[in-house]
């Protein structure tokens, strides 16, 4: 027989061997990962709001032009940077005024495995594309966030990286943990399996807290990191463990906004209304003045073929009226399939339509919530018919 420690030491190792070497082979390119995707003419005209005619004076005017194909000297397309460059000539950027509140919310649930990081992920990609200054900051010490952006997290990161070191008091402001990702537009505070033990440090601290008021300030750790960079981004989305520990309360107090995947099955609609009822029971205790732009049930691995999946969503949609998406993020392969080429639908160079129009269809509907909570944008959507 083999000791469990030593059985487990010997996994670790074979762990660690395979990660160096997929490193090594470049499946994780790190900050080397770069986003090849290029934009048409006709697609750029539309992100910037502007006719394509339009676009080609401007180039000569700013610089900017089309990649081309070296050989056949034919157009390739845009770079999003180009693309975010004529937005700011033309003053056709989405951003928030300064006088709106950066937008901070939390992808939450009690269960694994609901697409919750995907669509951390997702969402941030759909909203840089559009224009929009995006944070995420990876909560779940299994750092799925993270490894969607290139990085073996713990090979590449340690809990000094993490957003652990504000929480411990040794930084003043969340700065030192903000990276750059290869996606434009999308900057990243990573996470690493350490980040586990900041769930133990925070129970620990409000254990021993000797008053409400040093009790209360322990909830609100996030809140005052986020608070430190909130001003120089739209939207800031949190990726929070599957569980309801410290950490994942600290997010609801930072958070202005919740986004809870659900799929439409009994088991994870039963987790999804005792989720609910956990975060009613706990923000009465420490912040019962909290309050949300939104809280959003997202349908979630929605399979449109299996009748049954249907019937429940149908359940759900009486269920939570108008707390509940009308589009839903479908189970797709594509997703898995691109995620192991360490690519995303919106990073890869062919186009995948069919799946584009779904997840664009489901995040413009959170678009518009995010957009409502800004005064600055009421106008405008009260043009296009939205509110």
């Amino acid at each position: 027989m083999v000791k469990g420690i030593e059985y487990l030491t010997d996994i670790i190792e074979k762990c660690d061997d395979a990660l160096d070497r997929l490193v090594t082979l470049g499946m994780s390119p790190n900050n080397e990962k770069q986003f090849e995707r290029r934009f048409s003419v006709a697609e750029a005209a539309s992100m910037v709001g502007r006719t394509r005619n339009t676009l080609y004076r401007l180039g000569e005017e700013i610089g900017v032009s089309p990649d081309k194909n070296p050989a056949t000297n034919r157009i390739i397309g845009y770079k999003l940077e180009q693309i975010n460059k004529m937005r700011e000539h033309f003053g056709t950027s989405p951003r928030r005024n300064n006088d709106d509140k950066c937008s901070v919310i939390a992808v939450q649930s009690f269960k694994g495995g609901v697409s919750k990081s995907v669509t951390t992920v997702y969402l941030a990609q759909y909203l840089a594309l559009k224009g929009y200054r995006v944070l995420i900051v990876d909560c779940d010490s299994q750092a799925s966030a993270t490894s969607s952006f290139g990085f073996v997290p713990d090979t590449t990161f340690d809990i000094k990286h993490t957003i652990a070191r504000f929480l411990e008091g040794e930084e003043e402001d969340l700065n030192y943990a903000i990276i750059e990702t290869y996606f434009p537009g999308i900057d990243l505070v990573p996470s690493c399996l350490p980040l586990y033990e900041t769930e133990f440090d925070l129970f620990n601290a409000v254990s021993h807290a000797e008053s409400n008021e040093e009790r209360a300030e322990y909830y609100n750790e996030f809140a005052n990191a986020i608070a430190t960079v909130s001003d120089r981004y739209d939207v800031v989305l949190m990726d929070s463990p599957p569980s309801l520990g410290m950490i994942s309360i600290n997010i609801l107090v930072a958070a202005n906004a919740i986004i809870v995947p659900t799929p439409p099955s009994l088991y994870d609609f039963a987790s999804t209304a005792q989720y609910f009822r956990m975060v009613k029971r706990v923000i009465a205790g420490i912040a019962p003045n909290k309050e949300y732009d939104f809280i959003k049930v997202m349908p979630s691995k929605v399979e449109r073929g299996k009748a049954r999946q249907i019937d429940f969503l149908n359940i759900m949609r009486d269920q939570f009226g108008n707390s509940i998406l009308k589009s839903v993020f479908a189970l797709t392969s594509a997703i898995p399939n691109t995620a192991s080429l360490y690519q995303t639908v919106y990073d890869q160079k062919k186009k995948d339509t069919k799946v584009l129009q779904m997840l664009d269809t489901l995040f413009s509907e959170l678009e518009t919530e995010i957009r409502r909570s800004w005064p600055s944008h009421e106008l405008a959507l009260e043009e296009e018919g939205v509110i």
